[in-house]
């Protein structure tokens, strides 16, 4: 062999590919065998807190065995148990569901009764602006919005914080009411929508016609005949809102940790 001769470069490892290999976590282990007992590195004595030195299989165990057992383990914002964390914050996103889904309700109901009587005219197009924007407009952008319109038209700001309506009613809906009315416009404007093709949709049955021809003003006939109807769509759904904006609560679920003690 030429003693000239350079050796083979090798080439660069790929820290991915390593990562890849070794699923559940991607810095190199130390190996204690070479000599003494090594002490662990901060990332590692955190991957083992965590539970991520172990195998995705037993992580997904871990996982599912504890979920049945209503132990979501640690926040990693608080470091408290997430059920704990849900269980603070779930009176206050029931307490802004309930009232979203009134808000809803109450605009929702008359606003998509006018859409379907005064088809195809001014109002109708306006109530269908109003439906498309609601769903058009993310919720939190339009609470911010309303916060800065208050500030600037009245120089006042909601108070910060959560007082129970069983403590002090005015207050807690001080703090609530602006969170229910930009979430219950959202809800509003799916509720419109159906309202209104629901009630178109029972305006074309024979009975309508019939009522119609016995000579029944147009308001009895809906508020007697087509109205009852065209609700039962709207009162199926809406109660799905309460659920909805309830899952906030799992906000805290999501920055939790498998914490093993």
């Amino acid at each position: 062999m030429n003693p000239s001769t350079t050796p083979p470069k090798t080439e660069p490892v790929d820290e991915d590919m390593v990562e890849q290999a070794n699923p559940g976590h991607g810095i190199p282990s130390q190996d204690p065998s070479a000599g003494a007992q090594v002490a662990l590195s901060p990332e590692e004595a955190e991957r083992k807190r965590l539970g991520l030195d172990k195998p995705i299989a037993a992580q997904f165990a871990d996982y599912m065995v504890g979920l049945a057992r209503f132990d979501l383990g640690n926040s990693l914002w608080t470091g408290q148990p997430v059920m704990k964390e849900i269980a603070i914050r779930f009176p206050v996103s029931l307490q802004v569901a309930i009232m979203a889904t009134l808000i809803a309700i109450l605009i929702s109901v008359p606003l998509g009764i006018l859409s379907a009587v005064y088809r195809d005219t001014w109002i109708d197009y306006v109530v269908r602006i109003l439906a498309v924007s609601g769903l058009a407009i993310p919720s939190f952008w339009l609470g911010m919005l309303m916060i800065m319109a208050l500030l600037a038209w009245k120089d006042w700001l909601p108070p910060i914080g959560y007082v129970s309506i069983f403590t002090d009613p005015v207050a807690s809906l001080q703090t609530t009411l602006m969170p229910a009315l930009s979430v219950g416009y959202r809800y509003a404007a799916i509720a419109t929508r159906m309202m209104r093709s629901s009630l178109l949709e029972v305006l074309r049955e024979d009975y309508i016609r019939t009522a119609r021809a016995k000579g029944l003003f147009q308001s009895l006939v809906v508020r007697r005949h087509a109205l009852r109807n065209a609700l039962l769509p709207v009162v199926t759904v809406m109660p799905s809102s309460v659920t909805l904006v309830s899952g906030v609560t799992a906000e805290a679920g999501a920055c939790s940790s498998r914490s093993r003690r």
